[in-house]
């Protein structure tokens, strides 16, 4: 048995306080008390004639409790799991819509805007990671349906879109007493969702297509829940931020690799871009039927009413980080109020007919260029919030799809 005891500072001299850590051994036969080598650990007594003090803080019982609208103390790792909780659940649903609006068109390859939102589609997959290079270079039908289902079916190892949900459950876990039970069974809803075993090869792509639907469902579920559920402090912010910010970067990819790399006046890359965006219901309610390049940017773009824009995002971004602790001060905006700022001006001041004008090698290179820009200012504000309230944060954590 070894005993600790401990002293105190008390005026010119230290006293010895009461008690101590004691450890003992695993065995008679074996001198070591460390805890990792088998020893263990033991409350010391120490017993005294007077009667011990009795000191609290907490109030009598009978003194009322003041009201308080104060939401809970919000450590710097708190509001980091939330911040990247609120990303990953963005990214799973990015790459969900992505392979639902490509799985009807494979069915369709022969058609011409079937065949070129397919081709669109798995470029965007390409580029966000989810699918690698002979995805793109496959040219058989057969070969692009079977890589797109390898995204929802551990066909050789475990699928990429089920590593993101492994991030979302982790995170989450994490967060158990911060988020709510019916948020909490609905993720977990979610990863079984996603790995399930695949069905009988004749079933596959339909039930390919229902779980899809029940993703979609089950994260619209949690968006509901954070929304209507969570009281609106800094938790709840931080975790919009993430989703926010994700959703600009899965927004802004879809554009530069749908539309701006491949120059996208092709209707049916129209229509596979507005369907990605869950924004063909929108669109068509206000033009109808024609696709147009200029009014399909207007409206995943610059248009600040529709939620799935990239300047809804902006404006979002903007509001909650003038909210943040930091954001307070009078005399200066801080780095990430800047950039949110910077991000938000770009969108307003840009004409969306001067984008879609070709350059003398026939690309929209001013289009690329915003998109580009954009996503190096997204980056810059991830880092720059990881600076400032997350000075714990490991480099560890990817910024961008997987």
């Amino acid at each position: 048995m070894v005993l600790r005891v401990y002293a105190v500072a008390c005026g010119d001299s230290y006293r010895v306080m009461p008690g101590g850590l004691t450890r003992v051994t695993s065995s008679l036969d074996s001198l070591v008390v460390s805890m990792q080598k088998g020893g263990g650990s033991k409350d010391t007594w120490v017993p005294g004639d007077d009667a011990a003090p009795h000191l609290t803080l907490l109030r009598p019982a009978s003194h009322p409790l003041e009201i308080s609208r104060a939401t809970f103390d919000l450590p710097s790792r708190v509001a980091d799991n939330l911040f990247w909780l609120g990303r990953y659940a963005e990214r799973v649903e990015m790459a969900v819509r992505l392979v639902r609006a490509i799985l009807p068109r494979l069915s369709e390859e022969s058609e011409r805007a079937s065949s070129a939102g397919v081709e669109t589609g798995i470029q965007i997959l390409r580029a966000l990671g989810y699918l690698p290079a002979e995805a793109v270079e496959e040219s058989t039908a057969e070969a692009r349906e079977r890589g797109v289902l390898a995204m929802l079916y551990e066909i050789e190892g475990k699928s990429p879109l089920a590593r993101t949900m492994e991030q979302v459950r982790q995170v989450a876990w994490l967060l158990r007493d911060r988020i709510s039970g019916d948020a909490w069974r609905v993720l977990s809803r979610l990863g079984d969702q996603l790995s399930a075993p695949a069905p009988a090869e004749p079933l596959l792509i339909s039930s390919a297509q229902d779980r899809l639907n029940e993703v979609v469902l089950s994260l619209s579920a949690f968006s509901g829940l954070v929304m209507e559920g969570m009281t609106r402090g800094d938790g709840w912010r931080f975790l919009d931020i993430g989703r926010r910010m994700e959703r600009s970067i899965q927004m802004t990819e879809v554009l530069r690799y749908g539309i701006a790399e491949s120059c996208g006046a092709d209707a049916g890359v129209l229509e596979a871009v507005l369907d990605i965006a869950d924004s063909s219901i929108t669109y068509r309610s206000r033009y109808l039927t024609s696709v147009l390049p200029e009014l399909v940017l207007d409206l995943l773009l610059v248009d600040e009413v529709n939620p799935r824009s990239i300047a809804f995002q902006f404006v979002q971004l903007v509001e909650h980080i003038d909210q943040l602790p930091e954001s307070q001060s009078k005399i200066r905006r801080p780095q990430e109020a800047r950039i949110a700022l910077r991000l938000l001006t770009s969108v307003q001041l840009c004409e969306v007919h001067e984008l879609t004008r070709p350059d003398p090698a026939g690309r929209w290179s001013t289009l690329d260029a915003l998109l580009g820009r954009q996503l190096a200012e997204l980056r810059a504000l991830s880092e720059a919030l990881t600076r400032r309230y997350f000075s714990h944060a490991v480099t560890s954590r990817r910024l961008l799809a997987p």
